[in-house]
């Protein structure tokens, strides 16, 4: 029998695999998965699964996908959008990963955060708030670094990456007696010796650190409230790696297997369904 429970993905950039493992540890362990919750690239993975696509065909996609189609900076979009990428061929790739399916679709609850820029607030796509948007447009702008990507304007809102707001969004999940837990992908980069680095060293620097303080506090006020946050060393890859080695991508996933089934040992007993 399996038993229910709650889901948040923190953002990830391209270290998606670490998230599939760490579904499939929570398959194996005999939950189902009820409410997903997800931020940026967390925001990628838990879209596709509320859809219906199953852990081996995500698996087989991240463990090939280059994403570098999906980052095409153009110095036009720089000087009429004021971003490097629109984030078009993303939005396509997305739509045909969820297979154009709306909120309102979807038998799994699905939050998807993003921050709006109008308001300096964070923003949140659910079935309750927002059951005709497109989850493609929700991941597209829960993903949506700035700068990096054309912000996303849905009806009264201009959104950009949801990490902003809240990069482990264990608190956008229902709270009563089914189990939450909050997988998030820890970055525990070792400090550099003082040179001239380029920017495909410095920008996963600059994303981690502008994280910083807000998932600390995120973390501790959603372990308070009773969520069970699972860290997930991934220090070991670039979040900006748009098509990283294999052995990379394979260590990724085995490593957010180990740290959630380490994790679910130590839950509180489920409750039946």
């Amino acid at each position: 029998m399996s038993h229910p429970i709650r889901v948040a993905l923190s953002g990830s950039g391209f270290r998606l695999g670490a998230h599939l493992g760490a579904l499939k540890a929570i398959e194996d362990a005999g939950f189902e998965v009820v409410e997903l919750a997800g931020t940026s690239g967390g925001s990628i993975v838990a879209s596709a699964y509320a859809s219906g696509v199953s852990l081996d065909s995500l698996t087989q996609m991240c463990m090939s996908l280059d994403w570098s189609p999906m980052m095409s900076f153009s110095a036009w979009t720089l000087v009429t959008k004021q971003s490097l990428c629109a984030g078009d061929a993303l939005l396509a790739f997305l739509q045909k990963l969820t297979n154009g399916k709306t909120f309102a679709d979807l038998s799994v609850d699905l939050k998807v955060v993003a921050s709006d820029l109008l308001t300096e607030k964070e923003f949140e796509f659910s079935k309750e708030a927002t059951p005709d948007a497109p989850i493609a447009l929700a991941a597209r702008a829960s993903a949506s670094i700035p700068v990096v990507f054309t912000p996303v304007a849905y009806k009264n809102v201009l959104l950009v990456d949801g990490g902003c707001c809240d990069n482990v969004p264990a608190s956008n999940l229902t709270v009563d007696e089914v189990p939450r837990v909050g997988i998030y992908l820890e970055s525990d980069d070792a400090p550099l010796l003082p040179g001239v680095y380029g920017i495909k060293t410095l920008a996963p620097r600059m994303i981690d650190l502008l994280l910083a303080s807000n998932e600390a506090s995120h973390v501790e006020l959603d372990t308070k409230n009773g969520a069970q946050i699972i860290r997930v060393p991934t220090g070991f890859a670039s979040s900006f790696d748009r098509n990283m080695a294999t052995a990379t991508r394979q260590k990724l996933y085995d490593v957010g297997y180990a740290s959630t089934a380490a994790a679910l040992k130590t839950l509180s007993a489920p409750v039946a369904a």
